[in-house]
C-alpha cells in the first residue's frame, strides 16, 4: 500500500490517501509506526537473518534468500510539516509526558537470549541506525542528531532486499506499542559505536514479543544486592489488596506513601523472597495501579470531523491517546529504575490489553531497559484474599501478547464501523424529521444484533394469529380428586376429526369404559446446578433477582474488589481441582441463614460438583469469605446471597423425586385413545433445600434425570393395574360426556368432553433470554453482553417493561426493518459472530490480528457502500413512522433571512426549523430557550430575532441569536485573514455536534464579542474571564447581573427601582456607564442621592453595597420557593438572595 499527498485546498493540509504501498519504502512506515496502530512494516535485520524466530502462531520463518538486486523504486512522500507536528501529538504518547518524547533512532537490545550471553557481531553506527529505521522506529526531532545523519539514514533504509520483506510478510502479528516501544528486533552497537548512542540505547526499551515467553532466568540478579519491585493492579483497590496480601507475613507495616487517586504502597521485605530473584538481599515492593485502560483508540485528527466522508473511515489510521495523560506520568515516574514489574490486571483478554499499556510506559524508564522485558511478569489469580495473592505471586508468568492483539483487533472493528455507519445515518435522518427521540443513530456490530433479536421476537408477536384447536378432555374422580389426563395424540386443528372420535364411543351398544394399562413408579434424581459463570449469573439475576445485567455485573464486581467474591467475569464451569470446596464452605458454616445446612454438609462429606468446562480462564464465581446478615445491602446483598446459595447447591446431593405414570386407554377410540397421567413427590430436596430461587435454572438434565417443568409436582391416588371407569352416554348434540357414577367395584367418575383452546403469541424477550440468544450466536463476550443490552437501552431502540422484558421503541423497530431492507447481514447475528470467531483465532495465535482487521474491514467497507446507495429504502419507514420537520413544531421567532417564523422543535435535541429554506438551526442543550420582545441580532446582516437562554441554579438568563449561535466560535478572530478556512472547518464542526445534542451550553450561548453581549456588558468577571452583564429578565425592585462565563450572580441593592445602561463605554473594558435610580425611600447608599450614575467596578460604595453569589451550572431540583429570602422567583432566578 502506498501513501500520497494531497493538498485540500478548503483546508490547507495535506490529506493522506492510501494506495499501493510498497514495503521497502521507509520514510513513511516510521511516521506511521509513530501514528497509527495499522499494519505497519516488520523487517528483520540482516544478522538475524541466519536464525529462524517463533512468530505468534508459532512457526518458524524460512531462512531468507539471498539476493543482489536492491529495490529503488521506494514511494516518496512529501508531508507538510505542520501536518506531520499535528499527526504526531495524537499519538499515544502525551503532550505532558517528557520522557514518552525521547529520541528513539539508537538501536534497542536482542529480545531473544540464551542463558549465556553472546556477544553481537561488529556494525558501524549507520548500519545501526538503518535497522532502527527499518523497524519502525519513529523519527522525531532531535537536537543531538544531525540532520547530516538523518539524511544517511533514511537512504540506506530506504533500499531493501526481496527476501527482506518476503521473510517479514510471515513475521506473524505486529505489537501495538506506544513510540517508545514500536518495532521489532534489532542489532547490539558495536564497540565502534559512539559512546552516546550506546548512552541512548539504556534509555530505549525492549520491544514485546507477540507472545514471547522469557527466555533467560537469571536468579543471581541482584544477588546480595536490594532490588525493587513494581506491582501494578487494574484499579486502586486491587493494589490495595495485593500490598496487604504481600506484605501479610512481614513485619513490617504498609505504608501509603504518596498519591491520592493512584496511592503507592511501599514497604521492604527479606522473607518471602522474590520468586524470579531469590538471592536478592532484600526486596523492596511498590504497589500502584492504572484507572483502567490506559489508552484510547481514536482516529488522527483529520478524520475526527464529521465533514469527512464516512466511507474514508475504513482506511483511516488510528492513534492511540492517552486516557488521562496524568496516569502515564504517574507510570513512568513509578517505574524509574525499578528492577522488576509485576502486572495485576484482571485475567482476562482486556487485561491483558491493559498490560501491555502499561508495559508501553514502564520499559523506558526501567533499570536496564534493553533486557526489561525479560524481568516482567503477569500475575494470574481469580480472587484477591491474602493467601490468593500469595499464590499467585509464588506462580508469576507472562503477559499474553496474543490476547492483547485480539482485543486491538475488536476495538479497531468496532470504531471504524460504527463511527462509520452512525455518522452516515444520523446526518441522514436527523435533519429531516422532527420527533426522532434520540441525539444519535449510532450503529454497533454487536449493538445492532442485539436488538434485532428483540425487534424479531416483536415482530413474531405482532404477526402472529391465532389459531383454534381441539383437544379430548378426559378426568377422573379417585378418593375425591379430580386427575387430568394428558391424550397422547396431542391437539387437533379439526374439529370435525375430533368431533368424529368422540361420537365412535357411542356406535356399540355397550358404554365406553377407560382401562388403566399401567401404573410405574420409580425415583429419579434432579441434578444439582452446574457451578455459576458470567452469563448465567447475569440470567439469574435477572430472571430471579430482577437485576440487570449491567447492575448485576457492577455488583459482583464491587463484591469482587470487596473480597467477598472471586473474580465475576468466567466462561469457565468447572471447578479447578486444586479448589479447596472445604475451605469455601467452612467459611459459610456460621451464617445463621445457611451455617446449620452447610455444617451437615461438611460432616456428610461435599458432593462432587456437576461437570461443566474448563474455559482456561478463571474459576466459577464463588464465595471467598462470609458476610453475616446486615453487612451488605441492596443489591450487592442479594447477589451475594444467590451466589452463596448457588455455590453451596453445586456441591449438595441432587434431589430426589418420586415419579409416577399412569398410562389410560379407551378402546372405543382405538389408536386414539391413549392418555396419561403424570405425578410427582419430592422424597429428599438435596440442593433444593438451599435455593430460594429455583426458577433460574435452565440446565438440561441428564438421561435419567427428570426436568421439574415436565410433571406437575402432586401426589396421585392410587390407581390399580387393569381397574376400568365407565363413561356414561354424551348428551344429545353437545359434544361433551356427562359424569354420572361408574358401575366397577371401585368407587370411581370418570368424564370426557372436547375441549377448545387458542394458540398464544410468544412473550416478549426478557433479559434472561436475550443473553441466551447473544451467548448462542456469538454476540459479545461474557464481559460485554451487559453493556450491548445497556446501549440499547440508552439509545432508545428499546424499553424496558413489566417482567424485564424488552420492548422495541419506534425508534429501534424501524432501524431494524431498515437494516433488512437493506442488508439482513447488517442486523443478523451471523457477521459479527464470524468476527468474534476469528478475534478468538487471534487470542490463541492461530490468525495474524492484520490480516483478521483488513478482511473484516474490506467486508463492511463495501457493505457500508451498498447500505448508502439503497437509503432511500430505510427513509420510506422513517417517513412513514416520523413526522417530517415542516408537519412538527409551533411558531417560535422570526427568521432573518426570510422574514418566515421558525418552527420549534423540542427534541431530543432542540432545535429550529425554517420550513421553507429546509434549514435546521440548532438550539443549545442543557437549559432552556423562551421567547424574548421581537428585539433583532444587532450583527449587520443578521436580523434574526432574538430569543432567552435560561441555564443553571439559580437560573441565568442570556440573549440568544439562533443564527450567530450556529456560525459564531468563542476563540474565532476575523482579523486574522489565514484561519479562516480553519474555523469555517471548526463552525461546521461545532454545529454538527450541537444538531446531534451531544454540546451542552451551561453559560452564554453567544461569545463575549457578539453585539447582543457587549451592549448589556457592565464590568469584566476577571476570574471567569468573562462579562457581567445586566439580566435581561431583571424587573421591578429585584435587578442583578449574571456573568457569561461562569455561574456568578450581582445582585443590586433592594433598593434599586430601575438601571439603565448608557451610550457612554469605558475605553479600556468597552463595558457600559449606567444609571441606577433608587426608590426614595430605601436609598443603600449613605449620600442619600436617589439617582447614581457610575462605571461599576471603580465605584467603590455602590460595589460594597453588591451581593455577589456562585451558584450552580445545573438547574435545580425543583421550583419551590424557600425560606429565608431564598426561594426561586417565577422568572429567571429574580429575586434568589442570599443572606
Amino acid at each position: 500500500m502506498t501513501w500520497t499527498s494531497e493538498m485540500n485546498s478548503s483546508k490547507g493540509v495535506v490529506v493522506m490517501k492510501e494506495e499501493e504501498f510498497p514495503r521497502n519504502d521507509s520514510s513513511l512506515p516510521s511516521l506511521m509506526s509513530e501514528t497509527t496502530l495499522d499494519e505497519r512494516p516488520k523487517i528483520k535485520s540482516k544478522a538475524k537473518q541466519k536464525t529462524p524466530r517463533l512468530t505468534a502462531a508459532g512457526n518458524k520463518n524460512p531462512a531468507a534468500k539471498k539476493s543482489s538486486k536492491k529495490k529503488n523504486d521506494a514511494a516518496k512522500v512529501t508531508l507538510n510539516a505542520a501536518t506531520v507536528t499535528k499527526i504526531t501529538t495524537c499519538t499515544e504518547e502525551s503532550s505532558d509526558i517528557e520522557k514518552m518524547k525521547t529520541p528513539s533512532t539508537a538501536a534497542v537490545g536482542n529480545p531473544q537470549r540464551t542463558g549465556t550471553k553472546k556477544k553481537a557481531p561488529s556494525k558501524s553506527k549507520e548500519t545501526v541506525n538503518k535497522s532502527s529505521t527499518e523497524h519502525g522506529q519513529p523519527q522525531l526531532k532531535q537536537s543531538n542528531v544531525s540532520e547530516q545523519d538523518k539524511s544517511k539514514t533514511a537512504n540506506k533504509s530506504s533500499v531493501l532486499k526481496d527476501d527482506e520483506i518476503e521473510q517479514q510478510s510471515s513475521a506473524g502479528p505486529v505489537s501495538l506499542t506506544s513510540p517508545v516501544t514500536s518495532g521489532t528486533k534489532s542489532q547490539t552497537p558495536s564497540k565502534s559505536s559512539s559512546q552516546k548512542d550506546m548512552k541512548k540505547k539504556e534509555d530505549i526499551p525492549l520491544p514485546i514479543p507477540p507472545n514471547q515467553p522469557q527466555l533467560t532466568n537469571d536468579i543471581n540478579y541482584g544477588s546480595g544486592k536490594p532490588i525493587v519491585v513494581l506491582h501494578i493492579g487494574e484499579k486502586p483497590s486491587i493494589a490495595q489488596a495485593v500490598a496487604k496480601g504481600l506484605c501479610s507475613s512481614s513485619t513490617n507495616n504498609l505504608t501509603s506513601s504518596r498519591g491520592k487517586s493512584l496511592p503507592v504502597y511501599e514497604f521492604s521485605v527479606t522473607s518471602p523472597p522474590f520468586p524470579k530473584a531469590p538471592n536478592a538481599s532484600k526486596v523492596i515492593h511498590k504497589v500502584t495501579s492504572v484507572a483502567g485502560h490506559v489508552f484510547s483508540v481514536d482516529f488522527v485528527p483529520q478524520f475526527q470531523s464529521w465533514e469527512i466522508d464516512p466511507v474514508h473511515l475504513f482506511s483511516a489510521p488510528i492513534v492511540r491517546k492517552p486516557c488521562q495523560g496524568s496516569v502515564v506520568k504517574h507510570l513512568q515516574y513509578e517505574a524509574e529504575g525499578v528492577d522488576f514489574l509485576v502486572l495485576w490486571m484482571d485475567c482476562d483478554r482486556e487485561g491483558e490489553n491493559i498490560n501491555f499499556e502499561a508495559l508501553d510506559c514502564c520499559l523506558s524508564s526501567m533499570k536496564g531497559a534493553s533486557t526489561a522485558y525479560d524481568r516482567v511478569y503477569r500475575a494470574y489469580f481469580s480472587a484477591i484474599n491474602p493467601s490468593d495473592i500469595q499464590k499467585a505471586y509464588q506462580r508469576l508468568g507472562k503477559p499474553d501478547k496474543n490476547q492483547s492483539l485480539s482485543v486491538d483487533a475488536r476495538q479497531e472493528l468496532d470504531l471504524k464501523v460504527g463511527v462509520a455507519f452512525s455518522r452516515f445515518q444520523t446526518k441522514f435522518f436527523q435533519g429531516r424529521y422532527g420527533d426522532l427521540d434520540s441525539g444519535v443513530l449510532s450503529y454497533g456490530p454487536c449493538q445492532t444484533p442485539t436488538l434485532g433479536f428483540c425487534v424479531q421476537r416483536y415482530l413474531d408477536i405482532e404477526t402472529f394469529s391465532p389459531e383454534p384447536y381441539w383437544l379430548l378432555d378426559l378426568s377422573i374422580m379417585k378418593r375425591g380428586r379430580v386427575c387430568k389426563a394428558t391424550w397422547d395424540s396431542g391437539r387437533s386443528f379439526n374439529r370435525k376429526k375430533v368431533e368424529q372420535l368422540l361420537e365412535k364411543c357411542w356406535e356399540k351398544s355397550t358404554p365406553p369404559s377407560v382401562r388403566i394399562l399401567s401404573v410405574v413408579s420409580k425415583h429419579r434424581k434432579q441434578g444439582r446446578p452446574t457451578p455459576l459463570n458470567t452469563v448465567a449469573l447475569l440470567k439469574a439475576c435477572s430472571k430471579a433477582l430482577g437485576i440487570g445485567p449491567q447492575h448485576a455485573l457492577h455488583a459482583a464486581e464491587r463484591l469482587y474488589l470487596s473480597g467477598y467474591l472471586s473474580y465475576p467475569r468466567t466462561e469457565s464451569t468447572a471447578y479447578p481441582k486444586s479448589f479447596d470446596i472445604n475451605g469455601a464452605l467452612q467459611a459459610q458454616a456460621t451464617d445463621s441463614r445457611w451455617g446449620s445446612y452447610v455444617r451437615e454438609l461438611l460432616q456428610d462429606g461435599p458432593i462432587q460438583s456437576k461437570r461443566g468446562v474448563d474455559m482456561g480462564d478463571h474459576p466459577p464465581i464463588t464465595p471467598c469469605r462470609g458476610a453475616h446478615p446486615g453487612e451488605l445491602s441492596g443489591d450487592m446483598a442479594r447477589v451475594y446471597d444467590l451466589v452463596v446459595r448457588h455455590f453451596i447447591a453445586t456441591v449438595s446431593r441432587d434431589a430426589d423425586w418420586c415419579s409416577t405414570k399412569v398410562e389410560l386407554e379407551v378402546k372405543a377410540l382405538e389408536e386414539h385413545g391413549k392418555f396419561t397421567i403424570r405425578g410427582k413427590q419430592l422424597v429428599s430436596p438435596g440442593f433444593l433445600a438451599i435455593l430460594l430461587h429455583k426458577d433460574y435454572e435452565n440446565e438440561q438434565s441428564d438421561p435419567n434425570e427428570i426436568d421439574d417443568n415436565e410433571e406437575e409436582e402432586k401426589v396421585l391416588p392410587e390407581f390399580v393395574e387393569g381397574e376400568e371407569v365407565t363413561l356414561s352416554s354424551p348428551n344429545s348434540g353437545s359434544g361433551k360426556v356427562s359424569t354420572v357414577t361408574s358401575t366397577c367395584a371401585t368407587d370411581g367418575r370418570a368424564t370426557l368432553a372436547i375441549k377448545e383452546k387458542m394458540t398464544t403469541p410468544p412473550s416478549l424477550l426478557s433479559e434472561s433470554e436475550l443473553i441466551t440468544l447473544m451467548e448462542k450466536n456469538g454476540i459479545g463476550t461474557d464481559a460485554s453482553i451487559s453493556t450491548h443490552i445497556e446501549n440499547i437501552l440508552k439509545r432508545n431502540y428499546v424499553s424496558l417493561v413489566s417482567g424485564r422484558r424488552l420492548e422495541p421503541t419506534k425508534l429501534g423497530l424501524v432501524l431494524a426493518q431498515g437494516y433488512h431492507l437493506i442488508d439482513s447481514s447488517l442486523v443478523l447475528p451471523q457477521v459479527r459472530a464470524s468476527i468474534e470467531g476469528e478475534c478468538n483465532k487471534i487470542a490463541k495465535g492461530l490468525a495474524s490480528k492484520e490480516t483478521v482487521v483488513q478482511k473484516a474491514l474490506n467486508f463492511f467497507q463495501g457493505k457500508f457502500t451498498f447500505f448508502v446507495e439503497n437509503i432511500a429504502k430505510m427513509d420510506m419507514l422513517f417517513g412513514s413512522s416520523f413526522a417530517r420537520l415542516e408537519d412538527v413544531g409551533k411558531p417560535f421567532s422570526r427568521c432573518g433571512l426570510t422574514r418566515r417564523y421558525l418552527q420549534l422543535i423540542l427534541g431530543p435535541p432542540p432545535r429550529l426549523y425554517n420550513k421553507f429554506t429546509e434549514t435546521v438551526y440548532a438550539l443549545p442543550c442543557g437549559g432552556t430557550a423562551k421567547q424574548w420582545t421581537g428585539k433583532k441580532c444587532p450583527v449587520p446582516d443578521c436580523d434574526f430575532e432574538l430569543c432567552l437562554y435560561t441555564v443553571g441554579s439559580p437560573s441565568r438568563t442570556y440573549p440568544l441569536c439562533p443564527n450567530c449561535f450556529n456560525t459564531s466560535k468563542e476563540d474565532l478572530n476575523n482579523d486574522e485573514a489565514d484561519n479562516r478556512v480553519d474555523d469555517n472547518d471548526a463552525i461546521h464542526e461545532l454545529k454538527l455536534h450541537r444538531l446531534a445534542g451531544r454540546t451542552l451550553t451551561l453559560a452564554c450561548p453567544l461569545p463575549d464579542r457578539h453585539p447582543a453581549i457587549a451592549e448589556m456588558a457592565v464590568m469584566q468577571d476577571k476570574e471567569s474571564g468573562g462579562l457581567f452583564i445586566l439580566d435581561p429578565t431583571s424587573l421591578g425592585s429585584k435587578w442583578r447581573l449574571v456573568s457569561t462565563r461562569s455561574p456568578s450572580v450581582m445582585h443590586l441593592p433592594q433598593g434599586t427601582e430601575k438601571v439603565t445602561l448608557l451610550d457612554r463605554i469605558d475605553d479600556e473594558t468597552g463595558c457600559h456607564y449606567i444609571q441606577i435610580d433608587f426608590k426614595e425611600d430605601k436609598i443603600p447608599l449613605q449620600d442619600g442621592c436617589a439617582k447614581r450614575i457610575c462605571y461599576l467596578p471603580k465605584d467603590e460604595p455602590m460595589l460594597a453595597a453588591i451581593r455577589t453569589f456562585r451558584g450552580s451550572e445545573t438547574p435545580k431540583a425543583s421550583n419551590r420557593r424557600g425560606t429565608g429570602g431564598r426561594g426561586g422567583g417565577r422568572r429567571g432566578g429574580r429575586g434568589f438572595r442570599r443572606g
